[in-house]
């Protein structure tokens, strides 16, 4: 493929470059291509208005030839938006379904491991820490285990 288009590329950019050249050629008087190696039957354009029309049908040429890649280029770009939205329909919104379910079964296991595990540990260690309290500001023993920490 990549040949083909070198190929068809070297083919206009030679013929333009000859358009040129006879164009010049033609408007000093001379011609690019000798009388007797053309048949009767053509000839060089010898007036620039055969040049304007020439270009023009060119030009033309080219324009519709833009038309067609623009429409096809915008026909490949609303098939991949599609494929797109189609895609992200398919697989992206299970996921986030999925990720949802899950997070919401974390949510329920973080509350029934506190409400469960944490709950009774805080309240345990609440009353004992009480407790401690309690028997410190009684019997004074808080005061000398805090003076026995402050010898050590």
């Amino acid at each position: 493929m990549p040949a083909l288009r070198t190929l068809i590329l070297a083919i206009i950019g030679l013929f333009l470059v000859w358009m040129i050249v006879a164009g010049v050629a033609s408007y000093f008087g001379g011609h690019f291509v000798p009388d007797g190696a053309v048949p009767d039957s053509w000839a060089p354009p010898s007036s620039w208005a055969t040049w304007r029309d020439i270009l023009i049908v060119f030009t033309a040429i080219f324009f519709v030839i833009g038309g067609v890649l623009f429409a096809a280029l915008m026909g490949a770009l609303l098939m991949l938006a599609l494929l797109v939205r189609r895609v992200l329909k398919e697989n992206a919104v299970p996921a986030l379904d999925s990720l949802k379910d899950s997070l919401d079964n974390v949510r329920g296991t973080t509350e029934f491991a506190g409400e469960t595990v944490a709950s009774p540990l805080i309240r345990t260690y609440a009353v004992v820490k009480g407790v401690r309290s309690g028997l410190g500001a009684v019997t004074g023993i808080g005061d000398r285990i805090r003076k026995r920490r402050g010898k050590k």
